[in-house]
């Protein structure tokens, strides 16, 4: 299976898209918190580039609620943050959510030319992998996988790449890889053991610390801890039957 990592949201170079599943990662922090909004009985989250968009969505969408960050911290007059413990049942269920992130709503939102694009994380890789799995099994007209992570303001984020090459190693060692691909896999392989340690010591994880969400580190980094595919679909991020 041919898969090919890509470096940041806004990547100079997009590949066709048109027969590619996508997987969009963003650990710190959106594609965890969406995974578990998801989990929490959100009805759908919608992705949107800018806090003006939001608001002006919010409009249509009677009952819905605005969540994101600018900077990593709540936007003014927002009802929710980036962080995944603002999105508990009480708050979101059973309602959307319109969000707007720096980095992952805009790798969303770049991949819209792909037939089918799915949010990953650490914390539900594993049903990502089985359901891609599946996904191939049945679907002939795919060509491969296009894994876009967000990336921190159009750079190279580690805690993404990390989550890339997680991806790439339980996809099994028959994938056919990028360079960014074979050197994700490296990475994780030799960061495996001391993930949560690694991740606190890049970039974006020693900001996130400063700022009093080292909570949210340890939980984004922790794998397999919720069973969720969210499928992004007509304009929103749903949780995945599998059918």
């Amino acid at each position: 299976m041919q898969i090919e990592v890509l470096p940041s949201a806004g990547s100079p170079r997009m590949p066709y898209l048109e027969d590619k599943l996508v997987i969009v990662i963003d650990v710190l922090r959106a594609t965890s918190t969406i995974v578990t909004a998801l989990a929490n009985g959100c009805q759908a989250i919608i992705p949107v580039l800018t806090s003006e968009e939001a608001l002006e969505k919010r409009l249509t969408i009677p009952g819905s609620l605005l969540g994101g960050e600018r900077d990593s911290l709540i936007i003014e007059g927002f009802d929710l943050g980036n962080s995944p413990f603002d999105y508990v049942p009480e708050k979101v269920g059973g309602r959307r959510v319109i969000m707007t992130t720096t980095n992952g709503t805009r790798a969303i939102r770049d991949s819209i030319a792909a037939p089918m694009i799915w949010i990953a994380s650490f914390i539900n890789m594993q049903s990502i992998v089985l359901a891609i799995l599946r996904e191939f099994d049945r679907n002939q007209k795919l060509e491969g996988i296009v894994v876009i992570c967000a990336g921190t303001e159009d750079r190279f984020d580690l805690p993404d790449t990390l989550c890339a090459g997680m991806f790439i190693e339980a996809m099994g060692m028959d994938s056919s890889l990028n360079d960014l691909g074979e050197a994700a896999r490296m990475l994780y392989r030799s960061s495996e053991d001391h993930l949560v340690d690694t991740i606190r010591n890049s970039v974006h994880g020693k900001k996130l610390i400063s700022l009093g969400f080292e909570r949210d580190l340890i939980y984004c980094s922790t794998p397999n801890i919720l069973p969720i595919v969210p499928v992004f679909q007509e304009g929103e991020i749903v949780w995945s039957t599998g059918e």
